[in-house]
C-alpha cells in the first residue's frame, strides 16, 4: 500500500482552513464541496431563511442559555445551548460559535462534577449503579515502543500521523458513539471520564483491570466499565499497512468482576471492521441483542482520514484549537463524508475563552 496523495478536494479544504477560499468558490462548487465548506464556516453561505416562529424559538434558547451562564448555572447553559445547536441550521454563525462554547462549558461542568463526586464519596461512600450506564475509559498503549514515544513527544504537521494517544482517543470516541446508538444504553460523557481518571491519577493500563476501574466507575455513576488497549504498529509499505490490535475488558462495577474480554487484530486499513467487532463484543457481554442498524454505520473507511481525526482529538485535548481544526479539515479532505470529523471541527473553539468571556458574548448576542 502506498501513501495517499492529497487530492484536489483535500488541497482545497486545507486552503480554506488556512487562508480562506479567495477565488476558489467555483472550484469548491465543481468538486461538490461547497455545502461542506459552508457548514464548516469556511465558505460564505446564504443566510438561512427561518420562519418567524423558529427564529423566535432559537433566540429564546440563546437568551435562556446566556442567562443561565451569567447566573452561574453551567449545566442550564449547556442544556439550552445544546438544544439551540441541535435545532439551528448548521450554516448559522451563532450556532457555530455556540458549539465551540459548549465544548468549553462541558469541560467546566466535568470539573465541577468530579469535585462533587469525590466529595460525596467521603460522606456517602460508593453508590450502586445501573449496568446499562456505561463508561468507556481511556485506552492504554499496548507494548509502546521508543518510536511511538518519540512521535508522541514531537510536534508534527497536521498531515503527519497521530501519536499513539490520538489513535486511542479516536477508537474510544467511535466505540462510545456506536454504543450510544443502542436504545436503553447510556454512555457517559467523555469529558467526565477523562477528567476523573486524571484526577485519580489512574493510568490507562490500570483501567483495563475491572477491579481497578470499579471505583472510578461508581464515582461516574456507571454500572459497566469498558477498558482497553490499542496496538498500532507501523507496516512495511506506508500508512494503513501495519498491524492494528484492539483488546477490551468489560467489567461489572457493582460486583467488581470481569464480564469478559475480546481481542481483534488485523491490518490498520481494516480498523473500521475491527472497531465494529469490538462494539458487538461489548453488546454481547451486556446481553443486548436488539441493535439498530446505526451501530454498523461505518464512520470512515479511510486510514488517512482516521489518522488525522485522531491527531485532531489529541490536539483538542491539549487546547491547541487552531491545529485541531486544521487536522479535522485534513481528515475531511480524505473523506468529506466523515461525520465525526465534521462534528469535531464544529465543536472545536476557534480560540480559548473563559466563562466570563463566553458570558459577555452571550450578553452581546441577546442585546442584538
Amino acid at each position: 500500500m502506498t501513501p495517499a496523495t492529497p487530492s484536489r478536494r483535500h488541497l482545497l479544504l486545507m486552503l480554506a482552513a488556512s487562508a480562506g477560499l479567495g477565488g476558489c468558490a467555483q472550484l469548491a462548487t465543481n468538486l461538490g464541496l461547497a455545502p461542506l465548506l459552508q457548514r464548516l464556516g469556511l465558505m460564505e453561505a446564504p443566510a438561512p431563511a427561518l420562519p418567524a416562529a423558529e427564529a423566535a424559538a432559537l433566540r429564546s434558547l440563546d437568551v435562556q442559555g446566556g442567562r443561565a451562564l451569567l447566573a452561574g448555572d453551567v449545566e442550564g447553559a449547556i442544556a439550552a445551548w445544546s438544544r439551540y445547536a441541535q435545532q439551528a441550521p448548521s450554516t448559522l454563525p451563532r450556532a457555530r460559535q455556540l458549539r465551540g462554547h459548549l465544548t468549553l462549558l462541558r469541560r467546566e461542568a466535568a470539573r465541577r462534577f468530579v469535585q462533587r463526586a469525590t466529595a460525596a464519596e467521603a460522606v456517602t461512600g460508593l453508590r450502586r449503579t445501573d449496568r446499562l450506564h456505561v463508561a468507556v475509559l481511556p485506552f492504554a498503549n499496548a507494548v509502546p515502543s521508543a518510536s511511538a514515544n518519540a512521535s508522541a513527544n514531537a510536534s508534527p504537521s497536521p498531515a503527519a500521523p497521530a501519536p499513539a494517544a490520538g489513535f486511542n482517543r479516536a477508537i474510544v470516541a467511535m466505540i462510545a458513539v456506536d454504543l450510544a446508538r443502542v436504545p436503553g444504553l447510556t454512555v457517559l460523557e467523555r469529558e467526565k471520564v477523562e477528567l476523573l481518571t486524571q484526577e485519580m491519577r489512574l493510568s490507562a493500563s490500570a483501567l483495563v483491570d475491572p477491579a481497578t476501574a470499579a471505583r472510578p466507575g461508581r464515582l461516574l455513576g456507571a454500572g459497566t466499565v469498558v477498558g482497553g488497549e490499542v496496538l498500532n504498529a507501523p507496516g512495511p509499505t506506508g500508512p494503513g499497512s501495519g498491524r492494528y490490535r484492539l483488546s477490551t475488558a468489560v467489567g461489572d462495577v457493582s460486583r467488581g468482576r470481569l464480564l469478559g474480554q475480546a481481542e481483534i487484530e488485523g491490518l490498520q486499513s481494516e480498523f473500521f471492521v475491527l472497531q465494529k467487532r469490538i462494539v458487538h463484543g461489548i453488546l454481547d457481554l451486556l446481553e443486548l441483542p436488539n441493535r439498530p442498524a446505526a451501530v454498523d454505520v461505518v464512520h470512515t473507511r479511510s486510514w488517512e482520514a482516521y489518522a488525522r481525526f485522531a491527531r485532531g482529538l489529541q490536539l483538542l485535548s491539549e487546547d491547541k484549537f487552531t491545529e485541531a481544526r486544521e487536522a479535522f479539515v485534513a481528515a475531511l479532505g480524505f473523506d468529506p463524508a466523515f461525520a465525526m470529523a465534521e462534528e469535531a471541527f464544529l465543536a472545536t473553539p476557534e480560540r480559548p475563552a473563559t466563562l466570563q468571556e463566553i458570558g459577555a458574548a452571550a450578553a452581546a448576542a441577546s442585546s442584538r
